[in-house]
């Protein structure tokens, strides 16, 4: 979330952020805001004069009943401040829910690089990488080629399951664990340390990761319990160091996960009938770091050319867009992100997703570093590394045979144990 004496103190930058992101239906959010914190120090300061009262009656029926004096309507005024403070308290206690639930929806603020638009029609092409395939046969879907090679069996995850859930098997299965290897050792060789972390958090931390308002339709929710199934590795890696003060000179500080993830994915995208393109349950490797604030889009550039990169050793063509404002997540102040060549479509498909929150996330969930005599707020920039079975619809499309059989990346070959799968 956003520091509230920033909003309060140039509230005019806020507004035209919202604008610049098309969501100035959230300007009344502002301007609530203002008049709730004005409200909030008015209570504040009635509290602390109702205090200072109730102490000066207390000394004066002290001093009347050493002169015998009648205490009756002191005693009286006395005792009618106590209900009055506990009703501006609980105003107040009010008051800070209501604004900190505003604080939570209103974005971050937009760096100034970050292109108009309104859509994801409007995000900008940065630069394309590798020559797009366009087969000489007829290629088959990932599902089919999987389903003949006897790979996956689609059917089985979704009686058991429902839809988005699968059963893959065999090479495929060694693939998907291939790319999950190949990303960790190639974030390790980068300086990253890897984290084993929970798969289930709860519903306060999850908070401080996301809007959860705007989020949970997304993330599983435990029953009858405060836990919620990560929706990916960010939010556990993010909230790693919830309410923790960092030292400087031991930032960036890197890290790395691959974790199973768990998404609804209700909305206008739904998931896939049947395959692995999008699904409920998938695996990823995910990169996020806690930076300063000086350095944090020098290390958003950084973490997107190591995922190019990565994508690059996979010898999948790919494409970087920088997302427009009006297409931009609320706690991303710039994103980039690749989307992979599926001949098949012959389309460009999202692959990955680095984005720099700035202090947005850090601030809710109190993360500092103390750098001399003063402690600030860590910036967080994160990025796929891979998304496993996007890579792997990736591969079985554009490394296949006019015979039907797959080739490997020869990235991944040490870690499959084989070349090719038929």
């Amino acid at each position: 979330m956003l520091d509230i004496k920033f909003i309060l103190d140039d509230a005019r930058r806020v507004k035209d952020n919202l604008k610049k992101r098309k969501k100035a239906d959230l300007i009344w959010m502002v301007d609530e805001l203002i008049l709730n914190n004005e409200e909030w120090k008015k209570l504040k300061k009635d509290v602390d004069e109702l205090r200072r009262q109730r102490n000066n009656l207390s000394k004066e029926i002290n001093v009347a009943k050493k002169g015998k004096k009648p205490v009756d309507n002191l005693v009286k005024q006395a005792g009618e401040i106590p209900l009055k403070i506990k009703d501006a308290e609980e105003r107040i206690l009010l008051l800070e829910e209501e604004m900190g639930k505003k604080l939570t929806r209103i974005p971050n603020m937009l760096h100034d690089d970050v292109p108009e638009g309104e859509n994801e029609k409007d995000n900008v092409e940065k630069k394309k990488v590798g020559k797009p395939i366009k087969p000489s046969f007829e290629l088959k879907s990932h599902e089919e080629i999987a389903e003949n090679l006897c790979i996956a069996d689609f059917d089985a995850g979704r009686e058991v399951a429902g839809k988005g859930f699968n059963y893959i098997t065999g090479k495929l299965a060694r693939l998907d664990l291939a790319l999950q290897r190949y990303g960790v050792d190639f974030l390790l060789s980068k300086g990253f340390t890897l984290v084993v972390p929970p798969l289930m958090l709860n519903r306060e931390t999850v908070g401080g990761a996301v809007d959860l308002e705007a989020f949970e339709e997304v993330i599983y929710k435990i029953e009858n319990e405060d836990l919620h199934l990560i929706g990916t590795a960010e939010h556990s890696l993010v909230t790693f160091l919830k309410n923790k003060t960092l030292d400087k000179k031991n930032l960036p500080l890197k890290l790395c996960a691959v974790t199973p993830c768990f998404r609804k994915e209700i909305g206008g995208h739904g998931v896939d009938m049947k395959g692995l393109f999008r699904m409920h349950q998938f695996n990823k490797v995910e990169q996020v770091v806690f930076t300063t604030p000086e350095n944090s889009f020098k290390m958003l550039e950084e973490l997107q050319t190591l995922t190019e990169e990565f994508f690059k050793n996979l010898e999948i063509p790919f494409r970087v867009i920088e997302i427009c404002a009006g297409d931009l997540g609320g706690k991303f102040a710039r994103q980039y992100d690749i989307e992979a060549w599926f001949p098949r479509q012959q389309a460009y498909r999202e692959v990955t997703s680095a984005g720099n929150c700035t202090d947005y996330q850090a601030r809710r969930l109190k993360i500092k570093y103390q750098d001399k005599d003063e402690r600030k707020y860590v910036h967080i920039v994160n990025n796929t590394m891979v998304a496993t079975s996007r890579a792997m619809v990736a591969i079985l499309e554009n490394f296949q045979q006019k015979d039907g059989s797959i080739k490997i990346p020869k990235a991944l070959r040490k870690y499959t144990g084989f070349a090719i799968i038929q």
